[in-house]
């Protein structure tokens, strides 16, 4: 993006429905990063105004102060060598003499230190992303340039130590400066004649790039669920119906080490909580042979369901959607066969096809590379951990329940539902349920972590997240339901619950203990059809509320008192 091209976004965009205010801490003058910072956070949220609050030139440890007690959403805290210590930027005097090293050494350890607890004071106050210095030290070492000096060597250490204290925070984010690199060379970066002029430092071009990042990293995309899997030529080299379970193979000995790596990937993004699944033209035993080979270098048990047959492909994947109860839109499916992409692509428009690149190393690095950033998230969970084995059991429960009426069925599960009416600000599941969930959702509204912080700080805020376990196992936080009190009644804006807690009456026991503990006769819900939101019709369908497409809906506590039979668990509540 160009200054004119952010100008003019910026220009454009004036007067959004809603506003999100970011701070941008730096300690010189923000200038163009501002201003690309202000664009590209309009890009990524269309329909929301943006405001960017800058601090005071020179004072980057105030301005962090000042960040914390501004109205700001969020913050992006970029950091050069010259706020480290002022002698190592362009517009100080302080000299790099033999005898001034040393003393550079101890302010930057110092200096340090107390950004980082002050970048600590900070996060816990909003989701935060900060960069550290990334451009180059000034020529301070005695050596060639193309020789590493220990005063240079020595400063980076204090910087690696700082990143990896900075990394111990709860939920704070760090640009990954390997990265950037890839994107701006390290000589393309510092413009002096503007550090000098102006005390800004970056050329254009890289303070677009670091903006940009800057927003990638801060706001992030929903990562995607769940990989379907081919077998053949993708997941090991071979085509396992001519050649047999033992001739496939994935290992570097028979040049097919690119398999193996797509392996290892996989296991990763299992570990991770996606879910996986596999999807392949055999007869089924034979597919299941060469899952079963002691060597596969993934757990086996991590693809669930494994689809084999000879009739289309997309068949399979409607069923792997079906148990997994999520749509394609959530779904990576990665085959080595252009027909197969395509047949599949036809039949699930928004699901995301990718074709395996054989042995083919370059494309294969690419490819793993594409994964992470697919699937990535910036903290794994243990609901995440839980996913995969509570698909197995809600798979296994569904199957039981087609056989059995639904409320003694309910009981048989003896189940727990612990509600958690504690104000957690550092819970980053309820929001990532908030943003990601979509069958059971009140109005398909999602909210920033930083605007659920102050959605929390409000005193008349309601936050109630559900946890589930029962005799196929735990589930995790599996839902959440924002409300604040209006009067003698009560306005819902947010309810989702993940599609794993379906059928389970858990969204009775949430009603029934709000109902309970705020002593209001009436809930109100801010209620919005969508495409994707079906089952929470559903439910209020059961309870005598009829949706309409928009609008609030009400329901009152003595009709929902008649569904007190549909309370099938043990509940534990946990008070703010």
């Amino acid at each position: 993006m160009t200054l004119n091209q952010a100008l003019a976004l910026i220009k454009e965009r004036r007067g959004g429905a809603q506003k999100s205010v970011h701070f941008l801490v730096c300690g010189f003058q923000p200038l163009h990063l501002a201003t690309f910072l202000h664009a590209y956070l309009l890009e990524r949220r269309p329909g929301n105004s943006v405001e960017i609050l800058t601090g005071l030139y020179g004072d980057l440890e105030g301005n962090l102060t000042k960040a914390l007690g501004s109205a700001a959403n969020e913050a992006a805290v970029v950091l050069e060598w010259s706020d480290i210590d002022p002698r190592l930027g362009l517009r100080a005097n302080g000299g790099w003499s033999n005898s001034s090293k040393e003393d550079i050494m101890d302010s930057c350890r110092n200096r340090f230190a107390r950004f980082t607890a002050a970048i600590q004071e900070l996060a816990a106050r909003m989701p935060v992303v900060v960069a550290t210095p990334n451009l180059s030290l000034p020529p301070i070492g005695n050596t060639i340039r193309a020789q590493a000096s220990e005063i240079e060597l020595e400063l980076e250490y204090q910087l690696a130590h700082f990143r990896l204290d900075l990394s111990k925070i709860p939920r704070l984010r760090i640009l990954d400066s390997s990265h950037l690199a890839q994107l701006s060379p390290a000589d393309a970066r510092l413009d002096p004649k503007m550090e000098l002029l102006a005390g800004f430092p970056y050329t254009r071009p890289y303070a677009s790039e670091l903006a940009r990042s800057l927003v990638e990293v801060l706001d992030q995309r929903t990562p995607k669920k769940g990989l379907i899997t081919d077998l053949d030529d993708t997941l090991w080299s071979g085509i396992i119906g001519e050649v047999g379970p033992e001739a496939v193979s994935w290992q570097q000995e028979n040049h097919s080490q690119t398999y193996g790596l797509y392996q290892q990937m996989l296991g990763h993004l299992a570990g991770c909580g996606v879910l996986l699944a596999a999807c392949s033209k055999n007869e089924l035993p034979i597919a299941q042979a060469g899952l079963a080979r002691k060597d596969l270098l993934l757990n086996a048990e991590s693809l669930f369901p494994v689809c084999a047959g000879w009739g289309p492909k997309s068949k399979s994947v409607a069923e792997i959607l079906r148990v997994w109860n999520i749509g394609a839109d959530a779904v990576i499916f990665i085959d080595d066969n252009p027909m197969e992409l395509d047949e599949v692509q036809q039949a699930f428009p928004a699901i995301t096809c990718l074709p395996f690149p054989g042995k083919d190393p370059d494309k294969l690095w690419h490819l793993l590379g594409e994964l992470r950033d697919l699937f990535g998230k910036p903290l794994v969970l243990e609901e995440d951990r839980l996913r995969s084995a509570s698909l197995r059991a809600s798979a296994e429960m569904r199957e039981m329940a087609e056989e059995t009426s639904s409320p003694q069925f309910l009981r048989s599960l003896h189940g727990g539902v612990t509600l958690d009416y504690r104000k957690n600000a550092s819970d980053g599941r309820l929001v990532e349920l908030l943003n990601k969930t979509n069958q059971f959702n009140l109005n398909g509204l999602r909210t920033t972590e930083g605007e659920w912080r102050r959605f929390l700080e409000n005193p008349g805020s309601i936050s109630l997240a559900a946890s589930y376990q029962d005799k196929f196992g735990p589930l995790g936080k599996i839902a959440v339901l924002a409300a604040d009190r209006a009067g003698p009644s009560i306005r819902v804006s947010h309810w989702v619950m993940s599609c794993r807690a379906f059928s389970r009456g858990i969204e009775f026991h949430m009603l029934e203990s709000l109902f309970r503990q705020s002593n209001a006769e009436e809930i109100e819900f801010a209620f919005q059809a969508t495409d994707r939101n079906q089952p929470l019709q559903e439910f209020f369908r059961l309870i005598g509320v009829q949706p309409n497409g928009s609008g609030n809906l009400r329901l009152a506590r003595s009709q929902f008192s008649a569904h007190d039979s549909l309370l099938p668990h043990q509940v534990s509540e946990l008070l703010q």
